[in-house]
């Protein structure tokens, strides 16, 4: 449940495990966010969209790449279409690191952050992820 002093994540990702991981991890380096979890890039859009006032977004939209129903490409092109989520800070969290993935994400001006293969590194990941909050709020 999410407090007043918390800040909201909204994590698109078809895999439990993943987002298990994420939880535990975020919950070690800052409790000062609240995830809400989606399972694919439908969902994104529906939960934006149920959003009234833009200052309610959350400060960051994180998309798996490869997502059933509507996957991570497809949502980016869609949030970068609507005007009304030009504010959004949204990065690409995958598996993938393949060249053609790295330009899709650089012409829409997203990071294209992989999947790193060690809770160690995970850490470092969540705490570079956590600074689109930190620059949205500067």
């Amino acid at each position: 449940m999410k407090t007043p002093h918390q800040r909201t994540i909204l994590w698109a990702d078809d895999d439990p495990d993943d987002l298990d991981m994420m939880h535990e991890v975020l919950r070690d380096v800052d409790h000062n966010y609240n995830i809400v979890e989606v399972h694919n890039g439908r969902k994104v859009l529906d939960y934006l969209q149920a959003i009234k006032n833009p200052d309610d977004f959350p400060c960051l939209v994180i998309l798996d790449m490869n997502m059933p129903v509507l996957s991570g490409r497809e949502t980016l092109v869609r949030l970068e279409k609507d005007p009304r989520y030009s504010s959004l800070s949204i990065v690409m969290f995958t598996t993938s690191n393949s060249p053609l993935d790295q330009t899709f994400c650089r012409q829409y001006g997203v990071e294209m952050i992989t999947k790193p293969p060690s809770l160690n590194s995970l850490q470092k990941t969540v705490t570079q992820l956590l600074n689109h909050c930190q620059e949205k709020a500067v």
